[in-house]
């Protein structure tokens, strides 16, 4: 990738695709390429993957989000093709332009168009309080899923933030707060996906956020726990995220969560993005042919691609 495309829903920093690869120590861009072209001959070589052509731009992503580990991200893209296969609820059989329209009644979920001065990505939900009983768990999770895929093919960050504003949850929603479907889907967006989950932040307002907050420490990894921020008032977020980088709901300087979430409905819901959205579905594995030989963490000393060794 020469440069970051422009994006309708996205801003970006200047020099942050630079500043992006030298976080994960892609200073060199000839090491860059090496390691693209060593990942993408492994994908081509596995007998168990269904797909095995992948757009460099978003393989290259995938790199830059697993640190620039190359069995880093071996390992997560088996589980992204593992996971299609074994929990289609969440990755499979997406009707975007009419699945979500119910649920963004409900809440309202946006990719904040500015990124963090170190170049991360904010993604934000509110409740918008109408038809609390109605709301679906798994269908929030399918939509963030879709807005993780967009990004992943015109995102070039660091990783995320997510926000959640529960100002709005009733005993209706509460009620629908699964920790076995969260825990769930915030593994396929970490360990599948393979996203870097900077914080994980809930802002309080509902009388029932102790039980939120709760639900949420109940669901998380010991890792991802760590990373929650619970914030009692706004000024406590502004100490994470710029205020003038937030919804005027928010107290920001952009536009309201409303205008906001129908602009980033509006882009996933483009020819282009659901014809990705529609390939991705088909990137799973036939179990049939997975090699009975067992890999270590590593993949030390196992079939695959390797880096060409240089000698003075």
């Amino acid at each position: 990738m020469e440069e970051i495309k422009p994006c309708p829903i996205l801003e970006f920093n200047e020099n942050q695709l630079t500043e992006v690869r030298k976080v994960v120590g892609y200073e060199d861009v000839d090491k860059l390429k090496q390691d693209l072209d060593i990942f993408e001959d492994w994908i081509s070589k596995q007998p168990h993957f269904v797909l095995k052509q992948f757009d460099r731009g978003f393989l290259e992503r995938y790199l830059i989000y697993c640190k620039g580990s190359i069995e880093r991200a071996k390992q997560r893209f088996d589980k992204l093709c593992t996971y299609t296969n074994q929990m289609p609820e969440f990755l499979q059989n997406f009707d975007i332009r009419n699945e979500f329209v119910h649920l963004l009644n409900i809440s309202q979920t946006c990719i904040l168009p500015k990124p963090s001065a170190d170049n991360y990505r904010v993604v934000l939900t509110t409740l918008t309080g109408a038809d609390d009983d109605e709301f679906q768990l798994i269908s929030y999770y399918r939509y963030l899923i879709v807005l993780v895929q967009y990004m992943m093919h015109h995102d070039y960050c660091v990783g995320y933030e997510l926000v959640g504003d529960c100002t709005n949850f009733t005993l209706g929603t509460v009620k629908k707060m699964n920790p076995v479907i969260i825990h769930k889907a915030l593994t396929m967006i970490v360990d599948a996906l393979g996203q870097r989950m900077k914080k994980l932040h809930l802002i309080s307002g509902s009388k029932f956020f102790d039980t939120i907050v709760l639900i949420f420490k109940q669901a998380l990894s010991a890792k991802l726990a760590q990373r929650l921020v619970i914030h009692n008032n706004l000024e406590s977020l502004y100490e994470h995220i710029p205020k003038q980088h937030l919804p005027k709901d928010l107290g920001g300087g952009l536009k309201t969560m409303n205008e906001l979430s129908e602009r980033t409905f509006k882009e996933v819901c483009t020819d282009e993005h659901l014809a990705v959205v529609k390939r991705m579905e088909t990137a799973t594995t036939d179990e049939s042919c997975r090699p009975t030989a067992k890999f270590n963490e590593e993949y030390s000393g196992t079939p695959g691609s390797f880096k060409t060794l240089c000698v003075d």
